[in-house]
């Protein structure tokens, strides 16, 4: 299956397929989007037609009523005299349902049609819609509510009645029905489509007219109509795209009817809105995939014609390859007929490159294999490739086990470390390096070997790298024997002052380090002077030997001892406590007067001990000393052979 996927006709075939399909999808989802928004603003213009006409039909019919209110507030404002009767109000019969006429207390005092006598004790002070004529508003339109005779949902539309002098005398009021009045029906049993409708709502959200007659009173939320509500709060006006009551997604249209804050609603169903689009739609899917079907196949025959030219190439250079062929015929394809003439000419610098190469591998190998310094070869991970015979020789290891372990397993377990993290810098960095390293033989002895890497570059680019080892063993004696001879002193066998100091400093640092105890120890030979100059430099040189030599058999491998200067010595006791300490404070004052016991000359000599322990508040080793020295003076001013603790 993978190669079948990377022939050239394979892959030729599913691009342009693939991009051929995806323009073909392109066109018909634009296609399909610029009809679908052309519908939706059709359908958006339609709407808004509908409910701007709707909203201009509501402003004449409630400005109507309130006017016809109003001629009959002027017809009333003789109050004292009798009314001829609301029967007689023709115009507002058709108006209305009901008429009432209130008196300043809010009692009717008459109403048409007449439904009884307990009728007329009806009071409406403590109304609300009452209240606000009294606040001095002109005309009230009241949210949907029962009506006083029944349960059915009424509208009161009232405006107040004033004497000639501007006093208060009462109210008109009409009352029509929701669910009978035929102005309101007629508008709401407008169908827009099949499921399109209108719908009347006030400035509270109560439905005031709708299609479905158990919504009528209800009042909406601002989650269940948003745009109803926008048009409410800011008097927007317009049509968007929005979900319906029921959840389905809508168009809908919103128009303020000023005269009495009422809302016009038109609304579709979007899904009705797009049906003409749907099938346009799915008539260019059709069409689509049968074109996409004929194109793909025809592609599939013009790529195989094309292609079959490439086909005898590649059976020519198999040919090439397997030595049946030396060069390629020229196809007619002008293309193909320039890739040839190149390779041609590959295939001829190719055999004078590797004659020349041959020439110089032969070269090559004899310079790696008469070198005296041992070579190698790494690529760029840094493993070995190649190593010559002197690097053979010079490590013990044969060349299968350097190529294949290396050497940094054999070398010191201090060097290892080292030697990796310096190479790995070298390798990250593209950059030369040297390191000296002890690696065990394979003989079991030490060699001291300096290795040196550099970076083979190819067109600045790190291919691989070459190493030189160089066996310094003697050298690296040479030096340890120098720098062993820095450090000691040469009468004793002890560290010189120099070699005392570092070492000092060297426990120090690690005792505090690794939280171990240290003891320093201060030792001057008493009468050192005297015997020095009575007997001559060289008994006092012996005299010297012998303490050294006494200091040796006391302390252990780990302890530091040294020569200060003079007849001073200091020996450092990492790990010891202080009983151990003044242990070895005895046993080397008692050893060093029986040397005086058994040599008459130096029977004077004493020693003078002062003992120091490294505190936490000691920041170096210095501290340590000054304390002990002073001890060990007051060891002496005591008479000597003894000791002190500072």
């Amino acid at each position: 299956m993978g190669t079948f996927f990377r022939r050239l006709s394979i892959q030729l075939y599913l691009v342009v397929s693939l991009c051929f399909t995806i323009a073909t999808l392109s066109l018909i989802m634009v296609s399909v989007n610029i009809q679908q928004r052309t519908l939706i603003d059709e359908a958006e213009q339609n709407l808004d037609r509908v409910a701007s006409a709707f909203q201009t039909n509501l402003d004449v019919i409630l400005n109507t009523r309130q006017q016809g209110l109003v001629n009959l507030a002027d017809n009333l404002q003789r109050w004292g005299e009798d009314h001829p009767g609301l029967a007689d109000e023709a115009g507002l019969r058709q108006l209305f349902d009901h008429v009432w006429v209130v008196n300043r207390a809010g009692v009717v005092i008459d109403e048409w049609p007449r439904i009884g006598a307990a009728q007329e004790r009806l009071n409406l002070s403590q109304n609300s819609m009452f209240q606000s004529l009294l606040d001095g508003n002109n005309f009230i339109l009241t949210a949907p509510q029962p009506s006083y005779y029944n349960n059915e949902m009424v509208v009161h539309a009232s405006v107040p009645v004033f004497d000639s002098d501007g006093s208060f005398l009462g109210a008109v009021v009409g009352v029509f029905s929701l669910r009978n009045n035929e102005v309101l029906n007629r508008i709401v049993t407008t169908r827009i489509g099949d499921s399109g409708h209108v719908a009347i709502v006030d400035h509270e959200g109560y439905v005031v007219g709708h299609p479905d007659r158990l919504l009528l009173g209800s009042q909406l939320s601002a989650s269940q109509a948003p745009l109803v509500f926008s048009a409410i709060q800011s008097g927007w006006q317009g049509v968007e795209q929005t979900v319906g009551i029921n959840g389905e997604e809508i168009l809908q249209a919103v128009k303020p009817v000023a005269a009495g804050k009422w809302i016009v609603v038109a609304q579709v169903s979007l899904r009705e809105a797009m049906r003409p689009v749907r099938f346009v739609r799915n008539v260019q899917w059709v069409l689509g995939f049968v074109a996409l079907v004929v194109t793909l196949g025809l592609l599939s025959v013009i790529i195989h014609a094309y292609l079959r030219p490439l086909t005898r190439l590649q059976d020519e250079v198999a040919a090439v390859q397997r030595g049946h062929q030396e060069h390629l015929t020229e196809p007619g394809i002008l293309e193909l007929r320039n890739l040839v003439y190149r390779f041609n000419n590959l295939l001829a610098q190719n055999a004078a490159s590797q004659q020349s190469l041959q020439r110089r591998q032969a070269y090559l190998d004899q310079i790696l294999a008469t070198s005296s310094a041992g070579l190698f070869m790494a690529n760029r991970k840094g493993q070995i490739e190649y190593v010559n015979q002197r690097m053979v020789d010079m490590t013990g290891y044969d060349t299968k086990d350097l190529i294949k372990n290396g050497f940094v397993k054999q070398l010191n377990e201090q060097h290892r470390a080292h030697f990796t993290s310096k190479v790995k810098q070298a390798i990250d960095d593209v950059a030369t390096a040297s390191v000296e390293v002890q690696l065990r033989h394979n003989d079991g002895k030490l060699v001291w070997l300096r290795i040196e890497t550099s970076p083979v570059l190819l067109n600045k680019q790190c291919v691989g790298h070459v190493g030189t080892v160089t066996d310094i063993t003697s050298e690296r004696e040479k030096i340890d024997a120098l720098r062993h001879a820095a450090l000691q002193d040469t009468l004793t066998g002890l560290l010189n002052r120099r070699g005392l100091e570092k070492a000092m400093h060297e426990s120090f640092q690690h005792s505090v380090e690794n939280q171990q105890p240290l003891v320093l120890v201060m030792i001057d030979l008493d009468n050192f002077k005297q015997v020095n100059d009575t007997h001559g430099h060289a008994f006092g040189d012996r005299v010297l030997s012998d303490v050294a030599q006494v200091m040796r058999s006391f302390t252990r491998e780990s302890d530091v001892i040294g020569r200060l200067g003079g007849d001073e010595f200091v020996v450092m006791l990492p790990g010891c406590t202080l009983e151990r300490a003044q242990q070895v404070a005895d046993g080397l004052i008692r050893a060093v007067a029986k040397l005086g016991e058994r040599n008459q000359e130096a029977q004077n000599v004493k020693l003078s001990v002062g003992i120091c322990q490294r505190l936490a508040s000691d920041d170096n080793y210095a501290e340590l000393l000054t304390r002990a020295d002073h001890a060990a003076y007051e060891a002496k001013r005591a008479g000597g052979s003894r000791w002190v603790l500072a």
